[in-house]
């Protein structure tokens, strides 16, 4: 089904356009939405998971050399203050590493919930922040212990200064034992705590690798696509305005003299509408250089029609009245003399037809502007086909009206009759020929509205031979005819006639289906009657 809402060309260039703007849009689209995912990826493993696995990694070495300094350093203590002081010592550094691990792990889940794709990344915050609290518990609960070793070394009665390692080791031996044990197992736990971190780390920038080398395949082909959209979408136009080229080539054509050429109307509804008044513009042309010719034509012929009158008619009336003198003296001679007779007849008789011919030329070359005056065209009409009917009856055909309600029209009473007696007598003529048939005059309206604008045709119709189509576009030339002995003027005076009262002449006719010839003539306004 087609689309009639892309007939036009400004419309599909318009939607091919629009489709490729759609297409780059949503290239850059998806693109910059995919970026988005991919920078907050980025912010989590550079703000969430790398801190966390470098806080981890220096908890679990912290953890690891206070595991060790009460597992082995501790039994070479000599000195109670230094005991102290380097178990306080590591106590606050594993704090500080503590709550940067919990700062970095509040961070991440704030991340985590401005995520568009949060991913797994919600259930590893809660992880995390799961495993601080129980660590951070742990240390809470061996706080106790290393309150009472403090307290077995400050009430054993050793002085602060004492340097002797076993007596240290052997006040304290109990309560170390149990904290080597509880640092051990939070040792553990903060080596399996930074292993995992750094697993979230390396398997977050494993999968954001692969978004990257997905994102940059999907970008290639979609940019790709678009690219080969838009050459689709160029090749396209390129199709649409293809038919401009066909208008070119034509408008060439006429430029050349070539008025006959004639385009394709079909494609787009511009270059369509395009087509069709070029070719109007064509035949119009074409009909104003036949106009043109015939006008040149009709101008040679009042010359010659000039010239004939001058030096043909007064020889012509000479002969005929000598032939009329010489047939009265043989016939006042003795004898039959009825052959010479009848060849003077004969000579008068086509001195008589010359005669006529040469009144036709003089009458087509003669041909007044016309007086107009407010005539009925039916009347006109009906006067003439009450004086032809009789006549024409008498070689077997049958002169028909339809008249129509027709308003008056200004004309020359003369011409009109004469134009149509010549359409009606050449209608009976052609019908005659085939053995008898019809002619039918009619006259109706066309046009017409409130501004007055009417025209009135007179059709005159017959059922003969019709016309050839190579000779319609002639039947209106000077000294075109088809009968033999005519003169190829009746027709071509008819058209000047109609011309002179700014109407027009057409003719319509398929071989072996008769002709009409219309006559178009401007009727009186609206306002005028």
């Amino acid at each position: 089904m087609r689309l009639t809402g892309l007939r036009t060309i400004s419309a599909r260039i318009v939607l091919g356009f629009a489709v490729l703007i759609v297409t780059f849009g949503g290239v850059a689209t998806w693109t910059v939405v995919n970026m988005a995912v991919v920078s907050q990826d980025i912010e989590i493993i550079r703000v969430g998971y790398l801190k966390l696995a470098l806080s981890a990694r220096d908890l679990s070495e912290t953890q690891n050399q206070l595991r060790l300094y009460l597992t082995d350093d501790f039994r070479g203590e000599v000195r109670r203050d230094r005991v102290r002081g380097r178990i306080v010592g590591y106590q606050r550094q594993r704090t500080k590493i503590l709550r940067d691990l919990e700062a970095s792990a509040a961070a991440l889940e704030t991340l985590v919930g401005k995520l568009t794709v949060p991913g797994r990344h919600p259930q590893v915050a809660a992880f995390i922040r799961m495993e601080l609290e129980r660590f951070r518990a742990m240390v809470e609960d061996n706080d106790s212990a290393y309150s009472a070793l403090d307290d077995s070394l400050r009430l054993s009665g050793l002085p602060s200064e004492v340097e002797d390692p076993a007596a240290i080791a052997i006040v304290a031996s109990e309560v170390v034992e149990v904290l080597a044990k509880n640092e051990t197992r939070l040792h553990n736990s903060a080596f399996v705590f930074a292993r995992q971190t750094e697993e979230f780390a390396d398997r977050t920038a494993m999968v954001l690798e692969a978004k990257e080398s997905k994102l940059r395949r999907l970008f290639l082909y979609l940019g790709t696509t678009a690219v080969l959209i838009g050459i689709l979408i160029t090749g396209w136009a390129t199709l649409t305005l293809r038919p401009l080229r066909r208008l070119r080539t034509a408008a060439q054509r006429i430029a050349q003299g070539d008025y006959g050429s004639r385009i394709d109307e079909n494609g787009p509804s511009e270059v369509a509408d395009l087509a069709r008044d070029f070719n109007s513009m064509g035949h119009a042309i074409e009909e104003r250089e036949r106009d043109l010719v015939r006008s040149e034509r009709l101008a040679a012929v009042g010359k010659m029609a000039a010239m004939i009158t001058h030096e043909v008619r007064n020889p012509l009336s000479s002969i005929g009245l000598n032939t009329e003198l010489l047939e009265d003296e043989m016939a006042s001679l003795p004898g039959d003399g009825e052959e010479a007779r009848s060849l003077c007849r004969a000579i008068q008789t086509e001195v008589d037809r010359l005669t006529d011919i040469t009144e036709t030329y003089l009458q087509f070359a003669r041909l007044p502007k016309p007086k107009l005056a407010v005539e009925q065209v039916n009347d006109i009409i009906r006067d003439l086909t009450d004086f032809e009917r009789e006549q024409l009856a008498a070689r077997g055909v049958e002169l028909v009206t339809e008249l129509g309600d027709v308003p008056a029209v200004n004309v020359d009473d003369g011409q009109i009759r004469q134009a149509l007696l010549n359409l009606i007598r050449n209608a009976g003529e052609a019908v005659a020929e085939t053995g008898g048939g019809s002619v039918t005059v009619r006259s109706r309206v066309v046009g017409g509205g409130a501004d007055g604008l009417e025209a009135v045709e007179v059709e005159v119709a017959d059922d003969g031979p019709g016309i050839a189509d190579e000779l319609r576009a002639k039947v209106f030339d000077p000294f075109f005819s088809t009968k033999s002995g005519g003169t190829g003027l009746g027709l071509a005076l008819t058209h000047q006639i109609a011309r002179e009262h700014d109407g027009a002449m057409r003719v319509e006719s398929e071989p072996g289906h008769g002709a009409r010839f219309v006559m178009t003539l401007p009727a009186l306004s609206l306002t005028a009657r």
